[in-house]
């Protein structure tokens, strides 16, 4: 096997490269990868209820992992080293022929994993190797060349586990079941797949004392955040985009920003981030004061127009906080609960019916003395009307 350290991430151009009926290559592996994923979906519900490529509910996931943190006190957290590229063809054809063709299989099925996906495969620039990023059909061979893993960790550990490609989250009752995990499954498994462990993102603790980075996001405590380095990586794409050798107008500018915000907005906005919202916020706004200023070829047309955060708005920029609050006036909508409108009786907003019963007596004569106040607030009322209206007259007189 080659170096793992060597093997290149690659993708594939579906402008370019032509498939072998000559269909646009992103269009026949697209159908592929739908028909892969209808013929899992069944294993997959049975098995692994929030498997990354049936489950797409990233609020649900978080949920799920505080929910389960308070039954497993201990996790262990573990990321495959240069996962896409390290992909065996060999195994991954093997994977798929033992879960695929437990049934019956159809000639169709037959046919997409004898002769079209090894075509598919040989499109990797590394013989017998690896799998493209940024195509739907090597998405979903990624998600399914770790099945037996996934099949060993539910059968002979009984864990409940989270997996986002090759990252796992595995919760665990004790302090020594991260080691035994480790070593009597998932070591022996992935030597099988020819796949080694990233020792630099192996992490095991105890939920609400050690920290635990997964998906992007940094669970402590019980609060999720940004992971500091999702941030950094954030902070990075906007500099890139707002750099002043770029000669890109001002729309071109904004579309770009925007794309990046409402990405990174919609992923992170479950977590606990406003701060980290409204710093990232002001960055992106400073950045784009910069480029509009000093970028010779928009001075002349902005002239000198103030950049108030309002004016960058009515230009079109979108704003991390802006998803925040409407996500969360939406989560308010959903579970806040219906309170009833006190009635109003004349200048008395409210009747306190406790204070009433306290010194009124515990009998049907309750009833009657509130009646009698409400009918005594109604008249109240009618006489300020009278009153008011015989003032306008004296007035106009």
């Amino acid at each position: 096997m080659a170096n793992i350290n060597q093997l290149p991430y690659f993708q594939i151009n579906p402008a370019r490269d032509l498939s072998l009926n000559g269909v646009n290559n992103t269009k026949e592996t697209n159908i592929i990868a739908r028909f892969l994923l209808k013929k899992t979906k069944k294993i997959l519900r049975e098995k692994y209820p929030y498997h990354y490529l049936i489950f797409a509910r990233q609020d649900k996931r978080l949920e799920h992992i505080q929910k389960l943190s308070k039954k497993y006190k201990y996790f262990l957290k573990l990321d495959i080293e240069k996962y896409y590229p390290s992909i065996n063809h060999k195994a991954l054809l093997e994977v798929l022929e033992k879960e695929l063709f437990k049934n019956k299989p159809s000639r169709q099925l037959k046919k997409i994993i004898k002769k079209e996906i090894p075509l598919f495969l040989k499109k990797s620039p590394i013989k017998s190797l690896g799998l493209p990023l940024g195509n739907y059909l090597g998405w979903v061979l990624a998600g399914l060349y770790l099945l037996p893993l996934d099949l060993k960790i539910r059968q002979l550990a009984d864990r409940s586990f989270l997996r986002i490609q090759d990252d796992y989250l595995i919760f665990c009752k004790n302090k020594k079941e991260p080691e035994k995990i480790l070593k009597k499954i998932i070591e022996p498994e992935l030597e099988k797949l020819e796949l080694k462990i990233n020792i630099n993102k192996l992490n095991s603790g105890k939920f609400h004392q050690n920290p635990v980075e997964f998906m992007g996001f940094r669970y402590y405590a019980g609060i999720f955040t940004i992971s500091e380095r999702k941030i950094e990586l954030f902070r990075n794409k906007i500099t890139k985009i707002t750099h002043l050798t770029k000669k890109k107008k001002k729309k071109a500018i904004i579309k770009l920003l925007n794309n990046k915000i409402l990405g990174f907005g919609h992923y992170y906005k479950f977590a606990y981030c406003k701060q980290d919202f409204e710093k990232l916020d002001a960055f992106i706004r400073q950045r784009l004061r910069r480029y509009l200023i000093k970028n010779k070829d928009q001075k002349q047309k902005i002239g000198n127009l103030l950049l108030t955060n309002q004016q960058l708005k009515n230009f079109g920029l979108k704003s991390l906080m802006g998803i925040k609050v409407k996500y969360g006036l939406k989560k308010k909508h959903i579970f806040a609960k219906k309170t009833k409108k006190r009635r109003k009786i004349g200048n008395l907003h409210r009747i306190d019916t406790e204070i009433l019963r306290r010194f009124a007596p515990q009998d049907d004569s309750f009833a009657v003395i509130l009646k009698q106040l409400q009918e005594l607030a109604k008249n109240i009322k009618k006489v300020e009307r009278k009153i008011n209206n015989i003032e306008k007259k004296l007035e106009n007189s």
